[in-house]
């Protein structure tokens, strides 16, 4: 099987492959966690079922295709069904991040105030 973790072969095929189509939910995890210890580059996921669950949690970006059990999982969660909310969410992911830091930072420095 090529998705081994020591398989040379694997290496081969993650560096000239962009899609990957019809596997398991523990190999779509696996290449997920490959890609991301292989490259310097963030690795995305999205998925509309719940066989996507685990590959959504190990992504650094997961997006969700539905409402249904992969949202639970996924950081971000699109009412269209295809792919088009990910350029959106590649820009607004970021400043909801920070967003939500200064809002942290905020209550904490309020509640620090008040007592």
């Amino acid at each position: 099987m090529i998705l081994q973790m020591k398989n040379p072969r694997f290496n081969q095929v993650s560096k000239k492959a962009k899609i990957y189509a019809r596997m398991s939910p523990d190999h779509k995890a696996m290449l997920v966690t490959e890609l991301q210890n292989s490259s310097k580059f963030m690795i995305a996921m999205c998925g509309d079922g719940a066989n996507d669950c685990k590959a959504l949690k190990t992504a650094d970006v997961g997006l969700s295709l539905s409402e249904a059990e992969a949202s639970i999982a996924a950081p971000f969660t699109s009412k269209i069904p295809n792919i088009s909310p990910v350029i959106k969410l590649l820009r607004e992911g970021r400043t909801a991040l920070v967003t939500s830091f200064q809002v942290f930072k905020f209550m904490a420095l309020y509640s620090m105030i008040q007592f």
